[in-house]
């Protein structure tokens, strides 16, 4: 029997033959060295862009300055406003200034008594001397004053009525500074809308502007518009705050300059040695009912001893009622004693006025605003109701906080990204911090945010111009 040779096991060695079966290898391989995109500097049309987006994503921003109002008349203000478009401050129409507040698009006015004498033709509101109304809060039609503050100031309007630069601010982004007025300098940019003045470093924000016109009523427009600006939104909170407290407090009894109020028998009561009393009998002549004020300034051997007030109502329409008020301080009982004590005349009297109250704002929504919190980071949604609260990254950190519309907030944080780039040499990205329903806490996140900021890192976000104070 013949043995069968042992087999010892083979290895498999695989052979990759390339060509042979006509193979091609496919490779994403570029030859040759790498080099780097020359990144071009910032350019005017870029850095314009983006200092206006930012202007128009301000809470809140001052304006000081000059403008033509649509009668012609010359006003200087120094006025803030919101994005929500409430504004406050003081103006001065032909040189007579007044206090001005504007809530929901209702005007009202505080002046001197010399304001309201020389403003009653031009408004056609009766103040005689202008003692009914001095030194009082009194809502007026926007149309009278010729100016629509909320339409002209909101700072998303003033962004777009500034619009782009032109053709003719093409190029790398001008170093040298003009006198824009007021004492305020920046780098001049001709703009669709007039002109555009940035700061000379970076972030190049807006700090004055000029426009041709600017409001959508022809009755309400301003032009020759010159002003400086001031981006305030870190106080937002306390602006509502405040607002909220002189709609409480002192709107409450603001006049209704175009209500009258008829006045007719007077007399004084109960005069002696503690108090004096004025009553005055008025009638509602107009078609509404309202409320009424009485105040009335009393004299003594022709030197002055206080006022009283009382305000009664709704009166009807058509209606008559009586009002009083008496005189009880100490100088009316110095005054009193003097005239029984010492012989001879002693004069007294009341100069008064019964004027018709105007509807009080709601406050309510004013004092909320105030009270808001800054939006969760972490309640996140990706819908377009709301406000957005995004930035825009660079290799280094955050390039800037932003606040808009969420249904704008990709096309307005993309349209700044070659602004980013121009300015740090990076590439830079955008991307959602969160949304809140409520304009004031999407603000106050992204005013947190920057003051974070700013304390770790010494200075704020290098693209960041709201909410950074300078």
């Amino acid at each position: 029997m013949t043995a069968e040779p042992t087999r010892k096991p083979r290895r498999l060695v695989p052979l990759l033959v390339a060509g042979a079966l006509g193979l091609t290898a496919c490779t994403n391989a570029v030859s040759g060295a790498p080099s780097g995109v020359e990144i071009g500097p910032l350019t005017t049309a870029e850095a314009t862009g983006a200092a206006l987006a930012s202007l128009a994503e301000s809470a809140a921003v001052r304006y000081q300055g000059t403008l033509t109002a649509s009668d012609d008349s010359t006003f200087t203000v120094d006025v803030t406003a919101t994005s929500t478009s409430e504004v406050f401050g003081s103006i001065a129409v032909d040189g007579r200034g007044a206090s001005i507040i504007v809530l929901d698009k209702t005007l009202y006015l505080k002046g001197k008594p010399e304001f309201w004498a020389a403003m009653a033709a031009r408004f056609g509101v009766s103040s005689g001397d202008g003692t009914a109304l001095g030194n009082r809060w009194v809502k007026l039609p926007t149309v009278l004053l010729g100016v629509e503050f909320a339409d002209i100031f909101t700072p998303d309007v003033v962004g777009q009525t500034a619009g782009k630069a032109t053709k003719d601010a093409d190029g790398e982004l001008p170093t040298q500074a003009t006198n824009a007025g007021g004492g305020v300098s920046g780098v001049e940019i001709p703009v669709d809308g007039g002109t555009v003045y940035l700061a000379e470093e970076a972030p190049h924000g807006v700090v004055a502007l000029t426009l041709d016109e600017i409001g959508s009523a022809e009755n309400t427009k301003a032009r020759d518009l010159q002003v400086a600006v001031t981006d305030v939104s870190a106080t937002i909170n306390k602006i509502y705050t405040d607002l909220a407290g002189k709609a409480k407090n002192e709107l409450n009894t603001a006049v209704d300059a175009l209500t009258s109020i008829t006045q007719g028998g007077n007399r004084f009561d109960k005069c002696a040695a503690t108090s004096c009393t004025l009553i005055v009998d008025i009638t509602n002549p107009s078609k509404k009912a309202v409320k009424v004020h009485l105040k009335a300034d009393w004299t003594g051997d022709n030197a002055p001893l206080g006022s009283c007030e009382q305000t009664v109502g709704p009166v009807q329409p058509g209606k008559s009622a009586t009002m009083s008020c008496a005189i009880k301080n100490q100088k009316w009982a110095d005054f009193y004693q003097r005239a029984n004590s010492v012989p001879g005349s002693h004069p007294y009297g009341a100069v008064w006025t019964a004027l018709a109250l105007a509807d009080p704002p709601d406050a309510a929504p004013l004092a909320e605003r105030g009270a808001a919190k800054a939006a969760d980071p972490k309640a996140r949604s990706e819908g377009e109701s709301g406000h957005a609260v995004y930035e825009v990254s660079y290799s280094e950190g955050v390039w800037k906080y932003g606040v808009v519309s969420a249904r704008y907030w990709r096309d307005q944080a993309k349209e700044q990204l070659r602004s980013c780039l121009g300015t740090t040499k990076s590439v830079c990205t955008y991307s959602l911090v969160t949304t809140a329903d409520n304009p004031v806490s999407a603000h106050a996140l992204a005013a947190q945010l920057v003051a974070t900021y700013k304390q770790e890192k010494g200075a704020c976000p290098a693209g960041q111009w709201v909410s950074c104070p300078k």
